[in-house]
């Protein structure tokens, strides 16, 4: 049996991912997604890839989140800009929740986006 599909669900989404892509591009900003089960260390990575990188490169981050920001408020404490995304139950980030946070954060004057 043949399945036809006739429209793409995430294709809306893609559109708007390139979007995204060139705004970073356009700004000089290179996009690193980490993404990882609740508990797996992607936060204490992004606080040790900071301390790393600090004089070094300039890094910005958009901490993703279902409900809490205490993530956000720990990254903050380091001076990099963050903005944190919460998601309302919904265990992942899209395009379309990417793009109106992009306009939150001086992307050129960050060199490395960590989206977590």
């Amino acid at each position: 049996m043949e399945i036809k599909v006739v429209q793409d669900i995430l294709s809306a989404n893609d559109q708007i991912a390139v979007r995204n892509r060139a705004c970073l591009d356009s700004n000089g900003a290179l996009a690193l997604n980490l993404m990882s089960s609740p508990g797996a260390g992607k936060t204490s990575l992004v606080l040790r890839t900071i301390e790393g990188l600090r004089g070094k490169m300039r890094v910005g981050v958009i901490e993703g989140d279902i409900a809490s920001r205490v993530d956000a408020e720990r990254i903050g404490r380091e001076g990099v800009p963050v903005v944190q995304i919460n998601t309302g139950g919904a265990c992942h980030l899209d395009a379309n929740l990417l793009s109106t946070t992009l306009a939150d954060l001086p992307l050129r004057e960050i060199e490395l986006l960590i989206i977590e």
